[in-house]
């Protein structure tokens, strides 16, 4: 499995973030995960090892952003630039899960259309009331 993190630290929003795995490993370092920021790997679909091939292959998918969440709004002057990678990496398949379905809208790049043939949105829905208001907004 691959993982792209182009950005760190989220903000809990729904009953499903009461548990949140990247609060929990942070808090053991001492970092407050509620500081959003771009990280060192941010760049990682671009990067080549030294034989002068990509980093990331294609032979499986690409989770991204799952140390934060891809919509957030801190990321918002980010996203451009990680939209513009994901559609360079059309051999890759990435994988964006979100809480944020309601600004999947936010940042979209000017030829989505349809949605770009290499990305999978995913929206979880922890309970009823997250999918009764989750699931019209990501249908």
């Amino acid at each position: 499995m691959s993982i792209w993190n182009p950005w760190h630290g989220c903000h809990k929003i729904s009953p499903g973030c009461k548990n949140c795995y990247v609060y929990r490993r942070d808090s053991e370092f001492g970092k407050d995960s509620g500081i959003v920021t771009k990280t060192a790997g941010f760049m990682l679909p671009l990067q080549m090892n030294r034989q002068k091939q990509y980093k990331l292959q294609p032979e499986e998918p690409v989770y991204t952003c799952m140390t934060s969440d891809f919509f957030i709004e801190e990321a918002d002057e980010w996203r451009k630039d990680a939209w513009e990678m994901i559609r360079e990496r059309r051999d890759l398949h990435f994988i964006i899960v979100t809480k944020r379905i309601h600004r999947f809208t936010v940042s979209l790049p000017q030829d989505w259309g349809k949605g770009y043939e290499n990305v999978a949105i995913m929206c979880t829905c922890e309970n009823q009331k997250q999918a009764d208001q989750r699931l019209p907004v990501f249908l």
